[in-house]
């Protein structure tokens, strides 16, 4: 199982693991549910409050305070080939 929080009345949910999107039950509200690797962090320019979002996303809006927090160049995701690292040189041939 895993959980989260709803993104409109801030309840706890818990969901099975794989699942896309889970509807709270208090609010009705669809969430979508991210994976770890799909979720990126930054403090809130206003409050420090630690806010995760979408990777992709071009700002993110404090839950806290309302504030704006743009989505700069450092904390965006890092392309693919640097996540993956450096390929393996090729094998050497055996003479």
């Amino acid at each position: 199982m895993g959980q989260m929080v709803c993104g409109s009345c801030r309840r706890l949910l818990s969901y099975p693991l794989g699942a896309r999107y889970i509807k709270c039950s208090s609010c009705q509200t669809v969430n979508l549910v991210l994976e770890e690797h799909q979720v990126g962090q930054v403090k809130c320019g206003n409050c420090s409050v630690l806010l995760m979002y979408p990777y992709g996303a071009p700002a993110v809006r404090c839950s806290s305070c309302n504030f704006v927090t743009e989505i700069g160049v450092h904390n965006q995701r890092p392309p693919l080939s640097v996540q993956q690292g450096q390929p393996p040189p090729p094998p050497t041939p055996i003479q």
